[in-house]
């Protein structure tokens, strides 16, 4: 059995295939790139498991951010030009997060 880790990540990866999922951790430099340059970063781990897994995640970790805005009357917000980078649409965003406001 693997030991646990905890650590920190600033970026991941997530892969699926026909059977299951998996979700890579990354740690940024902490000097930046040069212009025009990518980031590099160093793996942290990697979590393995199957789509249903990953679905139960999902829901696990979005209820939770929820209950968390909920109970100390925040609002997290992520930057537009994060959301722009990860091709991530206002109305695809606005469609999780502020449907139940």
């Amino acid at each position: 059995m693997p030991e646990p880790f905890d650590v920190y990540v600033d970026s991941y990866q997530v892969t699926t295939n026909p059977y299951a999922a998996a979700i890579n951790f990354n740690l940024s430099d902490a000097m930046p790139a040069a212009p025009g340059v990518p980031s590099r970063t160093t793996p942290v781990g990697s979590v393995r498991l199957s789509l249903e897994n990953m679905k139960l995640l999902a829901f696990l970790l979005y209820r939770q951010i929820r209950q968390h805005e909920r109970a100390m009357g925040v609002n997290i917000q992520v930057p537009q030009h994060v959301l722009n980078a990860l091709q991530i649409g206002a109305e695809d965003w606005r469609g999780i997060w502020e449907r139940d406001r």
